[in-house]
């Protein structure tokens, strides 16, 4: 039952209504709602007849189902978080955050395909793969519709612009690796340094060409001497919720893979290993466990991936004459010189564990024209001589 009664406000007639709708089936509260400021009683009476509709429809939302863009962000990604790897998790968590977070406070309601599309203009400005960074957002919506917390998506609607040929931020760094001759020379001052980690872990980076997380999250039972082989089977990532490091199984099944070492790198690690224990043992650790990181943080626990940039950056600043490139550099070093060195394309993407061969080739284009070239004059000489 529905009463329109009439009000004063700022000496001016104005009418309301207040209706009994049902019975909220989540809570089992009754629906009571209250509209006031129209003008007239007709007006009033209109605004009564289109919420009824809208209640009928299923389209009518409680102020317990009209939540917040966050809070609907929070529910999903709890739920996304456990059927995923939890790197997944969180570059997904990171993503939503950096570009979507100043608009946790709007409701559900007003998320309109008007808003969609000025989020999506406003983000295409700025970067050239921007329909990947709104995954998390239009997921979360994609949820929300799944539960009738909204009846479609907003996103569905819009007009996606044309992508920029080049992003405006964190474009990839030129020329990020280095010649024969260059890491030679890297190495020959690494092992001079008084950061007596930075030559082991660099010359396993550079003869591996192991990612910065899988680096960090090595221990000495990854090594087998005997065999000549190093085990890369895990990755050290960041869990935003606990607020601390983990170390987790890779993203990709083609990313666990062992790898054989030349007899000077597996000398080089047994160096650092006695080296390791007697520094270790100095401040009160016991370094002979098979869990024992190879390359830990200095209070001998778990690094952070970004432990092998940073110890770059200070090493550069002791040796400035040297090219910078950074630790990922190292990865692109190592494929750029096995391809030189004439290992074909299927062999360079098993060791560096891509689970898609069209990754290898995308990022090492440089190094597969070059082979195409030479190549073509290889055919030449042997047809002209």
């Amino acid at each position: 039952m529905a009463t329109i009664k009439s009000y004063r406000s700022k000496g001016k007639t104005k009418y309301m209504f207040k209706v009994y709708l049902g019975t909220d089936p989540s809570t089992g509260k009754r629906i009571d709602t209250t509209r006031r400021g129209f003008s007239s009683a007709r007006e009033a009476k209109q605004a009564l007849t289109q919420l009824k509709a809208e209640y009928d429809a299923g389209r009518f939302k409680t102020k317990n189902q009209d939540i917040t863009l966050g809070e609907l962000f929070e529910r999903w990604w709890q739920i996304y978080k456990s059927s995923v790897k939890q790197r997944t998790a969180n570059d997904r968590f990171v993503m939503y955050q950096n570009h979507f977070g100043k608009y946790d406070n709007l409701k559900l309601s007003k998320l309109t395909n008007l808003w969609a599309q000025g989020v999506v203009n406003e983000l295409s400005k700025d970067y050239k793969s921007y329909r990947n960074y709104l995954s998390p957002l239009k997921m979360a919506l994609k949820y929300a519709v799944r539960i009738e917390l909204i009846s479609k998506n907003p996103f569905d609607q819009v007009i996606y612009p044309k992508a920029i040929s080049k992003s405006k931020f964190r474009t990839r760094k030129e020329n990020n690796f280095y010649s024969k001759a260059e890491l030679k020379k890297f190495l020959e001052c690494a092992k001079l340094d008084d950061n007596q980690m930075i030559y082991p872990l660099f010359r396993i980076a550079a003869y591996t060409g192991a990612r910065s997380g899988e680096l960090v999250a090595l221990n000495w039972k990854d090594v087998n001497f005997n065999d000549k082989t190093i085990s890369i089977s895990k990755t050290v990532v960041y869990d935003t919720q606990q607020k601390t490091r983990l170390i987790t199984p890779p993203k990709t099944p083609t990313s666990i893979r062992t790898i054989f070492l030349d007899d000077e790198t597996l000398r080089i690690l047994k160096v650092w290993k006695t080296t390791q224990a007697r520094l270790l043992l100095k401040r009160g650790f016991n370094a002979l466990e098979e869990k024992q990181l190879i390359f830990p943080n200095n209070k001998n626990r778990i690094p952070s991936p970004a432990l092998p940039n940073s110890m770059l950056f200070d090493f550069y600043k002791r040796h400035p004459d040297l090219r910078k490139i950074s630790a990922h550099g190292f990865r692109h070093t190592h494929a750029t010189l096995l391809l030189e060195a004439g290992l074909n394309i299927k062999d360079v993407q098993e060791r560096l564990g891509h689970s898609d061969i069209k990754t290898t080739l995308g990022i090492y284009s440089h190094v597969t024209e070059a082979k195409k070239k030479e190549t073509s004059i290889k055919f030449a000489d042997f047809l002209e001589n």
